[in-house]
């Protein structure tokens, strides 16, 4: 079993989500309602408009809930990535929507925190101001912003480096601090792409329960990527499947509360759970 959130970083994180105790029911629900997308065709670069397009994503739906993570797996080049960076803002989807509370987010930055794949610290910025930084920007004060990730540095392994610079750290200590960061933002949304992937396989499991602990204390609709299906299935509450490109939705895996999913993990008896989350991958996880 995992260890417990401690009452600091529980309200280190609030504090930084612009959250109380009697607020966390202020967060909506996400609502992503047939999202399509496509790229220009490769050769014809973004200018010509009537250039042949590439579908990545078609009618993709599906609802987040408060204080759930959502895990999307899928095989390479369905447009996990690229759901996330809609979502993010950073590109406009060919067609759907994607509300919270019915305000839109697609084509509009800034209102989901974003872990990208590449950790994307600043070189001349230490660990602290690393962490900080994506808070800050949004406008929380930068002494909460600092006592808040001073709080979860031992949690995500980083103690001692808080005046390092990245290219002191190794490559897993880099993403730890870039997942930090993201978890330190106000945004009433966590978006992650394969946040643990580039771990060990100790500092892989200790963050996997980490979250689990997490995600309903921050209150937080989370939407995760992954390749790995044991990662999917201990830390999701729900399990997207999509289907080959244009990505689809193919299969909906419920899974049972985080209690339930670490006994499961412990005893292996969600080997059947990762087979059929196998068959409708095709073999390509």
């Amino acid at each position: 079993m995992s260890d417990n959130v401690t009452d600091a970083e529980r309200s280190g994180m609030r504090a930084c989500s612009g959250l109380s105790r009697e607020t966390d029911a202020g967060f909506g629900s996400l609502r992503v309602e047939a999202i399509s997308h496509a790229f220009p065709a490769p050769g014809v670069g973004w200018l010509p408009r009537r250039a042949a397009r590439v579908p990545v994503l078609a009618d993709v739906s599906f609802d987040a809930d408060p204080g759930t993570l959502t895990a999307i797996l899928g095989p390479s080049g369905c447009g996990k990535s690229t759901l996330l960076r809609l979502l993010a803002g950073l590109e406009t989807p060919t067609a759907g929507r994607m509300r919270l509370r019915g305000v839109e987010l697609a084509g509009a930055p800034g209102g989901v925190a974003y872990h990208p794949q590449r950790d994307a610290l600043l070189p001349w910025l230490r660990v602290l101001d690393n962490a900080t930084l994506g808070a800050e920007t949004c406008g929380v004060d930068r002494a909460e912003a600092r006592r808040a990730a001073r709080s979860l540095l031992h949690r995500f392994g980083l103690a001692g480096l808080e005046r390092a610079w990245p290219d002191e750290l190794s490559g897993g200590m880099r993403q730890r601090v870039a997942l930090m960061r993201t978890f330190l933002m106000p945004q009433p949304i966590l978006a992650l792409d394969e946040p643990l992937g580039a771990l060990d396989a100790l500092t892989r499991r200790q963050l996997q329960h980490w979250l689990i602990d997490i995600v309903a204390s921050d209150g937080r609709p989370i939407l995760l990527v992954t390749h790995d299906i044991d990662e999917a299935l201990l830390l999701a509450d729900r399990v997207l499947v999509l289907s080959a490109r244009p990505g689809r939705i193919v299969h909906v895996e419920e899974r049972p509360d985080a209690a339930a999913r670490l006994r499961e993990h412990e005893n292996g008896s969600d080997r059947g759970a990762a087979r059929r989350l196998l068959g409708w991958l095709g073999g390509s996880a």
